[in-house]
């Protein structure tokens, strides 16, 4: 009997994580609209220097998704970053401590972009493929990248941010009254590249009361390249409020932010630039961890149905992945 064909639309850590959950059991293919897997958990290297602008690092709670970390950290693919990490109130420091494998802080090696390239590396994904329609047929379901037809496929599960799950659905489908109450936050993400190695006291800081929220010393995590990096987020609410302003006017305003508390200058930097996250973070939520239809065998996932963080992509894909497998044991 053939396998019953999935096809997963997003390979960020939920799609790449239910791939592999399910890749014996059925036949799976991926299709993701940028040019390499991973979504948010992302890296880039500019000029030489390595920037984790996406998530910063991540943490297992979990003895499942403590497994899952423990397999990549045996492939050498995560790496333990024992940063100095402070808290700040504003500009003034409120709390400070060294991170140690007594609670570990996980990053990809050498960079973040490492964890989505080993997940997708065994599985069938097409990049630059956004899917734009979905239609029901009297067979499955047919996936179409404007008038190209992708295939057509058994089930149809959906992984990118509920608000691009929401906008290539029906307006009329049963999950948009779910969709539609979670609210995904913005973020913008400062690129630095410093001209020599600055001691700003830290390798990683939480900033509250401030128009930014995180930065780290990026070069400080392990395997990243010798040449001094720094990565800040803007807060949730500030990247709401400015989410359509300039880049340039944002990459200012941030350098300020920064210049506030590490006392980096002008003359310290090499290179800065600023990327936009529309769709970056999700606030806790307590409804179920995904969404299915199993009379018209279509799904979503992801961690906006939990909260914004990778193990909750994994956890929201693995409770799918356990679904799916059950559902399809018993047919």
């Amino acid at each position: 009997m053939p396998k019953t064909r999935l096809a997963i639309i997003g390979a960020g850590i939920s799609g790449l994580t239910l791939a592999h959950k399910l890749q014996e059991q059925f036949n799976v293919t991926l299709f993701e609209k940028a040019n390499r897997p991973g979504g948010r958990v992302t890296s880039k290297v500019i000029g030489g220097v390595d920037f984790d602008y996406g998530a910063q690092f991540f943490t297992a709670k979990t003895s499942a998704f403590q497994s899952f970390v423990g397999d990549m950290q045996a492939e050498g693919v995560v790496g333990i970053w024992n940063g100095h990490f402070i808290e700040f109130d504003h500009t003034d420091i409120c709390s400070e401590r060294d991170w140690d494998e007594s609670y570990p802080h996980y990053v990809g090696t050498p960079n973040m972009s490492a964890i989505g390239n080993w997940l997708a590396e065994p599985l069938t994904v097409h990049y630059e493929t956004p899917v734009t329609e979905l239609k029901k047929t009297t067979s499955g379901w047919q996936l179409l990248q404007d008038d190209i037809e992708l295939g057509e496929y058994d089930w149809v599960v959906l992984t990118m941010p509920p608000p691009q799950v929401s906008q290539l659905l029906a307006v009329e489908h049963a999950f948009q009254s779910t969709l539609s109450k979670i609210t995904m936050q913005a973020c913008f993400a400062l690129r630095v590249a410093l001209k020599n190695e600055q001691d700003i006291g830290f390798n990683a800081a939480l900033v509250r009361n401030h128009d930014i929220s995180w930065i780290s010393k990026n070069s400080s995590k392990p395997e990243r390249s010798t040449m001094p990096s720094i990565v800040v987020h803007a807060t949730n609410a500030w990247a709401d409020a400015h989410l359509n302003e300039d880049l340039q006017h944002v990459e200012n305003h941030m350098l300020k932010c920064l210049a506030d508390i590490t006392q980096i200058t002008a003359d310290d930097i090499a290179h800065s630039d600023v990327k936009r996250w529309v769709y970056a973070n999700a606030p806790k939520q307590t409804g179920n961890p995904f969404l299915v239809d199993k009379k018209d065998q279509i799904a979503v996932c992801g961690d906006g149905f939990i909260k914004g963080r990778i193990e909750s992509a994994y956890a929201s894909a693995n409770k799918l992945a356990q679904f799916l497998s059950a559902s399809v044991t018993t047919n």
